[in-house]
């Protein structure tokens, strides 16, 4: 599976989405299942399955779709063409 699948499928599962509602434009606090509990378990989600630990500065930078992928890739994480 490609890191941009398993990105949208944290979001899946944790915030309890259909697929066709995982868009780029899903905003923390904007986004209805994205409140601050739901936050945490995204992050919780996303270090799992990436193997990766955003610091607290970095998790207060995520908080849209595209803000968390930037923040991937700056751990390392490739989103190119897989």
């Amino acid at each position: 599976m490609r890191n941009i699948e398993k990105y949208r499928n944290a979001f899946i599962n944790v915030l309890e989405l259909e697929e066709d509602d995982v868009v780029e434009n899903v905003v923390l606090g904007e986004t209805a299942e994205w409140d601050s509990i739901a936050h945490m378990g995204l992050i919780c989600e996303i270090e799992d399955v990436f193997d990766v630990s955003l610091d607290s500065e970095w998790m207060t930078e995520f908080n849209t779709y595209q803000s968390g992928i930037e923040l991937l890739k700056r751990l390392g994480v490739d989103f190119s063409n897989e």
